[in-house]
């Protein structure tokens, strides 16, 4: 006969051999914890224009994605911090983001200046950021905090060539330039006036204003007195642009005006009206006449109750895809340092946008000339010109 304690060794065998059994599952639920992303925003000050529809756009993709199943199973979890479009508060949102809600990848800021000031703290932590600017300095290697920092659209230096050669493509001689008040306006002011340098084109005068400025009449006179043949805008705020087009009208400068991406959305157009007709952008989205791809995430957001804006949507959901991707290839528990090894790796990664995102480690801007497209504004919509 079996004796008791020779079952009662049987049964700890048993559970010790079912506990065994059930650590693979307990790694692998441990390994299905959320994707936990953090989106350092602009939702309110002078960027909200862009933070909100970043914002929503990313939720509404991410929303789409969790319905669906998640991530290789993992449900993504966004947090937001609104760094007021305030630099200062970039560099604290992104330390609140990475030590309170434990999040592995962040996107944003909204503003190159916010971006550029959240790196170093991203570098301490080891957290990649995911950036939706085309300030240029963003991704310089000069920076430590460089190999953190991955551009989610077309770097500032490749969108301002394409405008600069599209504006003097018919001859223009004489060039003017209009820029904001921070690194945005400032470095591609640089970039146009060397760009122009070196093509034999004089720069007939240069002026600028704050992001918050409104009336810009003087800038726009000193412009015209200029008489040149072509004016170039480096210009986000919706108010400023808006401004400038109106003081331009109201001094006469009847030069062509080219515009940045930045302004390739509806708010712009509603607040400019009238002043806008015959402005020509470089953009990477035009909702009046969408890719399928486009249209696709269009849809999305309506059914969300969202209304598609502009850029700014494809700016967020450029970097979501890319995190995605990067946490699909990691076995186990994400890290910041895990997902930012990953990313390096990731290239042919499909969008909403047109075009493809690939980065290496050598190329964190991610983006080439096929993302753009040329527009001007017809009858308060945006005309695809080829």
């Amino acid at each position: 006969m079996i004796g008791v304690e020779t079952l009662r060794r049987a049964g700890m065998v048993s559970v010790l051999a079912a506990a065994a059994a059930m650590l693979p599952q307990l790694a692998h639920a441990q390994a299905k914890d959320p994707l936990r992303i953090g989106l350092l925003l602009s939702v309110s000050g002078a960027g909200a224009a862009y933070g909100i529809p970043e914002r929503d756009a990313v939720q509404v993709v991410a929303d789409d994605i969790n319905a669906k199943g998640g991530v290789n199973g993992r449900k993504i979890e966004l947090f937001v911090y609104d760094e007021a479009t305030n630099p200062t508060e970039s560099a604290r949102g992104i330390v609140e983001l990475i030590q309170r809600d434990k999040v592995v990848a962040v996107i944003g800021s909204s503003m190159g200046s916010g971006t550029l000031a959240a790196g170093p703290n991203a570098a301490r932590f080891e957290v990649p950021i995911l950036a939706p600017n085309g300030t240029i300095s963003v991704t310089s290697k000069q920076h430590a905090f460089h190999p953190w920092v991955f551009r989610t659209m077309t770097n500032d230096t490749l969108n301002t060539k394409v405008m600069f050669d599209k504006a003097t493509a018919g001859g223009a001689k004489k060039l003017a330039i209009f820029h904001q008040e921070d690194a945005y306006g400032k470095e591609t002011a640089d970039y146009i006036q060397s760009m122009a340098k070196e093509k034999g084109i004089e720069v007939v005068a240069v002026a600028s204003a704050p992001l918050r400025a409104i009336d810009v009449v003087a800038q726009a006179t000193r412009l015209r007195n200029a008489n040149p043949d072509v004016v170039i805008m480096q210009v986000a705020p919706v108010g400023l642009a808006s401004g400038f087009l109106r003081a331009a009208k109201q001094v006469g400068l009847e030069a062509p005006i080219w515009g940045p991406m930045a302004l390739g959305y509806q708010a712009f157009l509603d607040n400019a009206k009238e002043a806008a007709e015959g402005v020509r952008l470089v953009l990477i989205a035009n909702w009046d006449e969408p890719t399928p791809a486009l249209k696709e995430l269009g849809d999305m957001m309506r059914k969300a109750g969202k209304k598609p804006e502009g850029f700014a949507e494809l700016l967020t959901t450029n970097g979501l895809f890319p995190i995605i991707e990067a946490a699909k290839k990691i076995d186990g528990p994400l890290t910041g340092a895990k997902m930012r090894e990953q990313l390096e790796k990731l290239c042919d990664v499909k969008t909403y946008s047109q075009g493809k995102l690939c980065y290496s480690s050598d190329n964190h801007d991610g983006w080439g000339p096929d993302l753009l497209l040329t527009v001007e504004v017809k009858d308060n919509k945006f005309k695809t010109i080829k």
